[in-house]
């Protein structure tokens, strides 16, 4: 028996309803024939595809993916990737978050190799230079003359009898105690000034 009710038929008489089923039959079966995609209609589609439900169909398997897709705009609501990276998108182009940490490691090991260098040119000097200046209440630079230098050290004698101020030519308030030390990376020793509140022999060591 079909769905629409009708059976096989031998010799009997074919009565008016049953023939009118047939005839109905063959409407909805045209109707559907007509509304449904045929494999041949596949290369060139006349009309939009969209699933019949949302966030529930797959385009493709992990195993049978697609070989090309080709289209003028994406938009993906959730995500995207590249292999198994994720795809970030700031406007235009798209780039991977995999090639962003690559770039971000390599510019910081070109960050360290530029901090190391810097460090070892200074930690090296060239030459070194020393003296001896008598400070008094009046501020004097520690050289009378303009040079180009990496670094320089003060050192107050251990027997001093007065304290130390170091600035520069208008103010002096950094204060230096006997035995003090005071490393200075500075590129000329003559922008800096000493006073004391007596006289007193200090001693100058600068790194070229």
């Amino acid at each position: 028996m079909s769905w629409l009710g009708l059976t096989h038929k031998g010799t009997e008489v074919l009565y008016s309803d049953e023939w009118n089923r047939v005839v109905d039959g063959l409407d909805i079966l045209y109707n559907y024939l007509g509304s449904t995609v045929k494999v041949s209609d596949l290369p060139k589609l006349p009309s939009d595809v969209a699933p019949d439900q949302d966030n529930a169909r797959e385009l493709g398997k992990e195993t049978r993916a697609w070989k090309d897709v080709y289209a003028y705009y994406g938009y993906f609501k959730v995500g995207a990737y590249v292999g198994d990276k994720p795809v970030l998108k700031d406007g235009d182009p798209v780039i991977t978050k995999k090639f962003i940490d690559e770039a971000y490691l390599q510019i910081q090991n070109i960050y360290s190799y530029v901090l190391d260098t810097n460090k070892a040119l200074r930690d090296e000097p060239i030459s070194l230079d020393t003296w001896e200046l008598i400070v008094g209440t009046s501020p004097i630079p520690l050289s009378s003359t303009s040079q180009l230098i990496r670094r320089l050290h003060i050192k107050v004698p251990s027997d001093s009898p007065y304290l130390i101020y170091v600035g520069n030519s208008s103010k002096q308030e950094f204060i230096l105690e006997p035995k003090d030390i005071l490393d200075l990376e500075v590129r000329d020793p003559s922008k800096v000034y000493v006073k004391s509140l007596g006289n007193v022999k200090i001693f100058i060591v600068v790194e070229k």
